[in-house]
Parts: C-alpha cells; structure tokens; sequence
C-alpha cells in the first residue's frame, strides 16, 4: 500500500509543484515511509511510499529507467521470479523495478504479463505518453479526472479534489448505482459518486497523449471458457491445495509481521493455518504472523471461540480477541468512515476494523491479510443450474436435498429459491430483463427499500439502476458466470476498494488470497459440482486442507451469524439517526431523500431491527451514510474547514 500521484498539463503549460505537492499531501497516511516527486516540464508524478515486501526497504519512487521513463506504483507483483528470469534481473530487485524493467523490454505488451494487486502510471517521454494501469481483480483502487487541458489521477479521490479546476459535487448516476443497484451485475465500473471523476476499471488500461486521452481498453480477462477435469475427486482438491498455497504465499511475503483476520469460520481459518505452516516450512518471507479475532457473546450465533481454540491447540499460537458487542451501531465514526472511503458505502462493523487494525498496526504489522469473498468464490449454487440443463436431474435434487443437512431451514430455502432465479435469468435474453424488472415493479409496487429516497430522484435513479448489464454474459456455464461476477461486479469493487482505502487509515497493506487472479481462474474452471462433491459445500476445501485445518473446523456445519450484535447496534443508534433527520439534511436539501417520509420509514424499520436478517439496518446504514458523506464532501462548512 502506497499513494500514487500525477498531473499532466496536455496543453503545455509548465506544471506547478505546489499543486503536485498539495495532491500528494492529500495522500499522506498512505505513505509514512516518504514522499518523493519528479516535475518533468508540463508533467509530474508523486509517491507516498509504504514499505511491505523485503525488496522495496529503501526504495524511493517515482523510479526512472535508462530511456527516461517514470514509474509510479502502488502494490505487488506476484510473478516476480517470472519477470527476474526472463529479463535477468537480480534477485533483490523490487517489484516496481520488475516492472519498469518489463516495460522497457516489451512495451505495453509487459502488461499482460504481470500478475498482482496493483495500480500504476508510466509516463514515456519518446512518445510521449501516460499510461494508466490497474491490476485484474481491482484491489487497488486508481482514479483520474480529464478535460481538454490536463488529465489528474491518484489513489484516492482526495488526491484529485485539491486541482482548483475540479468543482466537487455529486455524481447522480454514481448515487443512483449504490444505493439501488445493490449486488446486481453493472457494466459502468467507470462511475464513482462524484462528478467528472472517474475509475479506472480492473484489468483495464488508460492511454493519454498529448492529443487526448483514449478509451479504457481491457489488457486482460478471465477465460470462462477454460474447464479442468482431474480423474478424481482426490486429484482435484490436492490441485486446489496448491493454487491456494501458492496464492496465501504471495499474500504473506513481508518484510515486517503480517496479521491475519481469523473468525474461526471455514475461509478466514484456512488463510492463518496455511500461511503459519508455509512460515514454518520457511518457503515465504514473513518474520512473524499474528492472528487477530472480534469474537460475539458466548452462547449467540456469533460466538466462534471454540473453533478458535482448535486453532490455538494445532499450531500452539495465540489469536488475540475482541468483544464486539460494544462496537457496532451506524452512527459513531460515519463522517471518519466515509471521508476515508469516499463513497457513501457505511459497514455496521466499522469500529471493529478499526480495532483491530489499529491493533495488528500497534503490532508493527503491515500487511493485513482476511478470507474475505471465500463466500462469494465457493459458495455459488449457479452449478445446479447447469445440472439442469444437461439433464442431470437426479445429481441436482441430490445437491438440492443436501441443503438441509448443512444449512439452517431458512437458508437453505432461500437457496433453493436462489437457484431459480439463477436458471431464470440464465435463460432470459438480455433485451427482455428490463421488461421482467418493469413488470415485477408494477405487479408488486415500488421496491420497497429505500422508501425514504424521494420521489423524483428514484425515478431519475431506476434509469441507471435497470439498465441491462452484459457483464459475464460470454460465459458458456453458468457456474463460470456465476465466479466472473463475483469478480467483476461493481459492488464487489467498490467493497475491495473500500477495504483497500480502510487499511491505508491505519498504515496497513490490505490484501485477501480468495482475489488471486490464478485461484479464481481455477474455481472458475473446476465445475461447481465437483466443488460441492456430493452436495457438501466447500468439499474441495475441505478435502484439500485435510491436515492444515483442524478437523472441527473442516467439518463445521454452520457459520457465525452476526444479524443479532448488528441489529443491536442499530437499534442502539435508532433515536440519534431520528435527531439527525429532525432538522434540515444535505440529503434533504440536494433532493436525494424525502424528509415527510424518513419519520414513517424509521417507524417502519424499528421492529425489523429484531427480525431474523440485516436489512433494516443496512437502509440505516445506507441513510446514515449518504447523509454522512454529503455532509463530509459537499457542505459550506466543509470546504471552508478545508481551506
């Protein structure tokens, strides 16, 4: 984790390094290792540099290579040994200098070859030309404003809004996609929430010249064509148990201790116990690895200590713990919460992240590595879809039935109503599911949700919001669309980048191995049905770290469930977010939410916060945080605190 910045007057006039300062200066918790810039006429590049891998200790960026090209670089690139092969680099080169190395040698062509979590700019002065890269899942956020005489890009938005040329306000397609598009799959991973500044999307690059700046243009993409097949089902999870080794291997290499976020359940657990015997074997570079754990009240659904216990006793190391109870509600740290991650997008456990970070920081950790999107990766139903299709009926009820027997009565029907919506939206031609949307919508009323938006800007907002989305369609199963789109969906982005941003608060390199590019290729070829071998969920992994994991936790039946301490803090905070909306809003005021319906809706969501799931708390969380960050972007007050 580093803060990458750069300005380019395309017009020609000289840049000034006091704006380039002050955009830097924007991105200073990114970079407590120091700052550096290079002004080269009308352009100029700066960094904040945060040291994590052995190989950049000491490194200063922007680097500049023997032809005068500048490289700025945020992350980490897990092809190294790769690139120091084929380029004959020594061994102690840095993963910028990998790249700058790889650049020089094979042009844009390098792109493709590079494997990892990060952004970038190269500026060429042959050309000359600025290129802009992300890296192909998106964990590192990059973003960049452009008009006809410059071109502005940075890690955070912050880095962009100093330019005087940029006017701050609200992007209302940008409002419109988070607060009603939800999980469903977008095309416009472009879109932030604010105005004229734009994402560059994952695995896409950005080509600028002085003559203006060029589409996006994806370097690189998913085969969701590619199947595997291994002779048996022992082949399979031994191929998985290398993948995911090699994928937490690359997650773990550090030059200062690496803490893991470990619940106890199945995901989070596999990532500390495959990392802590890769660190005993020596075969990754991590001096120490610490285990951090937010645990609920003994005896609720969110209590996982025992699993944790199993751990401690397996691998004789202590996993430090934190109540939760107290530390959960929608109100306190909002305003904190939403300046750092830019977008309206409030987590419940904000203030458990926050514990625990400043906790795994304390520790001299900077890398923070959870199981997040294990879910997501490994736990679709889309296969049965495709049993259905090939008429492999009695293979699919048998799946279907084995739902009873690891999930609870009511998750388990709400899979089974998942995996018809699934083989209803396989099946329905893209031109027709904005009809199908429209008619749900008349047939059942307005959604529900969100009932305090106004009127007006809901209509406004459904315009962007059931647009048909084409993302995945290409995909010839629908278990291979189903792993494309929890790669590619622009809800799923916006949380890596929200997590990506998180961290930096507190001086931490977030990443997660269930986003490494190479393992989600595998489970994206490896059919579903063979990953849930004979409807056990997860039986890959299960099988595949037999002898890592312990055998309590391979053989868990049931996941932690933190509905109940969320609704609690939600509950908690119910009179304070009624104060909030008493008086005149930024939300009120902009027209995004009706005032005469906040008071009814808060009525109607105050029973539900001790319902069986989270959805009343989320619309809080989702009021709390549009108000939030209005207020914290686009207010007077703000802009003159600024000043």
């Amino acid at each position: 984790m580093s803060g990458i910045v750069g300005l380019w007057n395309l017009d020609g006039r000289p840049l000034d390094p006091a704006l380039l300062s002050a955009m830097s200066d924007a991105l200073r918790h990114r970079g407590p290792d120091g700052d550096r810039q290079v002004v080269a006429g009308a352009m100029g590049f700066a960094h904040r540099h945060l040291w994590v891998t052995p190989e950049e200790v000491g490194e200063a960026q922007p680097l500049q290579g023997r032809r005068g090209v500048l490289l700025v670089m945020d992350g980490r690139v897990d092809n190294r040994d790769e690139l120091i092969a084929a380029l004959g680099l020594p061994r102690t080169a840095s993963d910028a200098a990998c790249v700058l190395a790889a650049y020089e040698a094979w042009g844009e062509g390098a792109l493709q070859r590079l494997n990892g979590d990060f952004s970038l700019a190269l500026y060429d002065p042959r050309s000359p030309c600025l290129l802009l890269v992300r890296d192909a899942i998106g964990l590192k956020p990059l973003y960049y404003h452009h008009n006809a005489r410059f071109i502005a890009f940075a890690s955070e938005i912050k880095g962009i809004l100093p330019h005087p040329s940029i006017r701050c306000c609200p992007d209302e397609e940008g409002v419109a996609d988070y607060l009603l598009l939800g999980w469903r799959p977008a095309d416009r991973l472009d879109v932030t929430c604010f105005a004229g500044i734009r994402a560059l999307p994952p695995a896409h690059l950005l080509r600028v010249t002085p003559d203006g700046v060029q589409a996006p243009r994806r370097y690189w993409d998913f085969d969701p064509g590619l199947a595997v097949r291994f002779a048996t089902f022992g082949e399979c999870a031994e191929a998985f148990r290398e993948r995911f080794g090699e994928a937490v291997r690359r997650r773990v290499r550090s030059a200062y201790p690496v803490v893991v976020s470990v619940s106890g359940g199945l995901d989070s657990s596999a990532v500390f116990c495959v990392a802590e015997t890769l660190r005993r074997a020596g075969t990754v570079a991590c001096p120490a690895l610490v285990g951090l754990s937010y645990t609920g009240a003994e005896g609720t659904t969110a209590d996982e200590r025992a699993y944790l216990d199993h751990i401690e006793q397996a691998y004789g190391v202590p996993i430090e713990r934190t109540d939760l109870a107290s530390l959960l509600g929608v109100i306190d740290g909002a305003e904190a919460q939403v300046y750092h991650s830019e977008t309206p997008l409030l987590d419940s456990m904000w203030q458990i992240t926050r514990r625990i970070q400043t906790t795994a920081a304390s520790a001299g950790a900077r890398r923070f590595v959870t199981g997040h999107w294990g879910d997501e990766m490994l736990h679709g139903t889309e296969y049965v879809v495709d049993l259905l299709r090939s008429f492999a009926w009695r293979t699919a009820w048998q799946h279907l039935v084995a739902f009873d027997q690891w999930f609870e009565p009511g998750e388990a029907w709400a899979l089974r109503k998942q995996v018809v919506r699934e083989l209803l939206r396989y099946h329905a031609p893209l031109w027709l599911l904005p009809f199908l949307k429209w008619t749900r919508r008349r047939l059942t009323g307005l959604d529900p949700r969100r009932r305090w938006l106004n009127g007006a800007f809901r209509r406004r907002a459904l315009r962007f919001a059931y647009r048909p989305a084409s993302i995945g369609r290409h995909a010839p199963t629908a278990h291979a669309r189903g792993v494309y789109l929890q790669a590619r969906m622009k809800y799923a982005v916006q949380c890596m980048e929200w997590n990506s941003k998180i961290s930096a608060l507190h001086g931490l390199d977030y990443a997660t191995p269930f986003l490494d590019r190479d393992l989600i290729q595998f489970l994206m070829a490896v059919p579903g049905e063979i990953q849930n071998q004979g409807g056990v969920p997860r039986a890959l992994v299960r099988e595949g770290l037999a002898g890592i994991l312990p055998d309590a936790i391979r053989q868990r039946r049931w996941k932690g469930d933190y509905t109940d301490p969320v609704n609690l803090g939600a509950a908690r905070d119910l009179a304070a977010v009624r104060t909030r909306f008493a008086a005149a809003t930024h939300a009120v005021e902009r027209g995004y939410v009706d005032r005469r319906r906040v008071n009814a809706e808060l009525d109607r969501l105050a029973p539900r916060l001790a319902g069986p799931d989270c959805g009343a708390s989320w619309e809080l969380t989702d009021l709390i945080g549009l108000e939030s960050w209005l207020r914290v972007f686009f207010s007077q007050a703000s802009k003159e605190a600024a000043a």
